[in-house]
């Protein structure tokens, strides 16, 4: 028993040993600010940038799409799962203890050197039984810690995807936005051109115009109906593909689409100023990436504890008898405890091929990471570039539009006042409704420009829950 208590103090003085490798997680050097432009959210606009549009039934989308998309629901699955292996994991540093109950009866050969005839009899028993292996080298000690890692990653895996479901979910909200508008505009364009025609036709009849030029307003006609046709097409394919990121149907999408739908694209929000530096604190999947590494890492630990003896401790207590009646009686009480030790010896190379496949998937969690990273910020700088382009184009497509305006305003002046061509007074208010259309396609492509910016540094991670949540795993 001396023998065993020994032991025993001794696995707990080494349990605290770890034969993982000391990590060091990769530094990636960051600018002091984003060039060109230094305008990137604070951490608290991050949190609900959604809401800086003002746009309720925007909102209230996106927390549909929170509530009932797959994508999502498939991610608290998998921290579920997660959670399961961390439990088991964590359990096996611990002793079990389990209730055993036997009943038997026994009926011996009469055809043996110790016995003639045959004997029958009963055993009965209930023990307790504890079973224990020593953790000496840290192997579940690891393999919890790398548990619990995965688990921490799978809570930022979902964050993940959190972000993209909101960042898709509002592009293809302002995208449906810009394509009705368009249509109403193309429509509008659609019944200018009809009435131009109309006036070709009859020069055309009084021999004023050759055929060709009758034959170039149809086809301008044409090619306006073709463009109506792609928008209307778009839009129902848009519908489609926002009722999968939101859970409803097509049909449900397309009647909040006819009623509800604004017909015009909100204001584009202004971007307040931060430093780069806290793009690594609102990118979760930076965090899913630095916590495969150290589960990784851990991975190693598990996997060179194989080379070295596992020293497991047993023990039962309890009670056997030929009578079920005396069963519980001091007489027939009985206990044993022991402890048994094994080493490996000869396995061809299994063990080391484990350990160097989790040195491999350290490697590969090493390089995720740094891709990861770099990533992050290749995507917020050229979120951030193409924001800073798009809004001269905006400011340049405005001035263009200005300018077609007043064509259109002088035109039709001077047709009120009986010195203008009516097929020119068209024609300027074909070319405004050309400008109007351009217009739009800029304000979908800026307000797209900052879905990605606010996606690319993390909008809608909230750090400080997160780590709230993360903290008692």
């Amino acid at each position: 028993m001396r023998n065993i208590y020994a032991l025993s103090l001794s696995a707990f003085i080494f349990a605290g040993c770890s034969l993982s490798p000391e990590l060091n997680i990769p530094t990636t050097q960051f600018p002091e600010r984003y060039e060109a432009v230094a305008s990137t959210p604070s951490s608290t606009t991050l949190m609900q940038w959604w809401k800086a549009y003002g746009d309720e039934k925007l909102s209230a989308l996106i927390e549909e799409a929170l509530a009932n998309n797959y994508d999502l629901q498939t991610s608290m699955a998998n921290i579920s799962l997660a959670r399961a292996t961390l439990s088991s994991n964590t359990s096996n540093r611990y002793p079990s203890l389990d209730v055993e109950g036997s009943g038997r009866k026994y009926r011996s050969s009469a055809d043996t050197f110790s016995s003639t005839t045959h004997n029958t009899y009963n055993t009965f028993g209930l023990s307790a039984v504890l079973s224990y292996e020593l953790d000496l080298w840290g192997k579940y000690k690891e393999a919890e810690a790398s548990a619990r890692a995965s688990l921490i990653a799978s809570y930022a895996a979902k964050e993940t995807v959190k972000i993209a479901l909101i960042a898709s979910v509002a592009d293809g909200y302002f995208t449906l936005v810009s394509l009705n508008e368009q249509l109403d505009i193309v429509k509008e364009t659609i019944t200018a051109r009809e009435e131009g025609l109309k006036r070709y036709r009859v020069q055309y009849q009084a021999g004023s115009i050759t055929k060709a030029t009758l034959l170039q307003e149809e086809a301008e006609l044409r090619s306006a109906q073709i463009n109506k046709d792609s928008l209307e097409q778009s839009i129902v394919t848009q519908q489609s593909a926002l009722a999968v990121l939101v859970g409803k149907s097509p049909k449900a999408i397309a009647e909040f689409a006819k009623n509800s739908l604004p017909r015009v694209l909100p204001q584009d929000i202004a971007v307040p100023s931060s430093l780069p530096s806290e793009l690594l604190n609102n990118r979760p999947d930076i965090k899913q990436a630095e916590e495969n590494l150290k589960a990784a890492n851990a991975n190693i630990g598990v996997a060179r504890a194989a080379y070295f003896p596992s020293i497991s401790l047993s023990g039962v207590l309890g009670y056997e008898s030929t009578q079920l009646s005396n069963l519980v009686s001091s007489r027939s009480a009985m206990h044993n405890f022991g402890g048994s030790v094994a080493s490996p010896l000869f396995n061809m190379g299994k063990t080391s091929s484990s350990v160097e496949s989790a040195k491999a998937n350290k490697e590969l969690a090493e390089i995720s990471y740094a891709q990861t990273v770099q990533k992050a910020f290749q995507e917020s700088y050229d979120a951030l570039n193409t924001r800073h382009i798009l809004s001269t184009k905006l400011e340049h497509q405005k001035a263009y539009l200005d300018s077609m305006a007043q064509v259109f305003v002088l035109s039709k002046r001077q047709y009120e006042a009986g010195y203008g061509d009516y097929l020119a007074l068209l024609d300027a208010k074909r070319n405004y409704l050309s400008a109007q259309l351009a217009l739009i396609q800029v304000k979908q492509e800026l307000l797209s420009s900052g879905v990605s910016l606010y996606k690319a540094l993390g909008g809608g991670f909230d750090t400080e829950r997160f780590s709230k949540e993360t903290s008692a795993l």
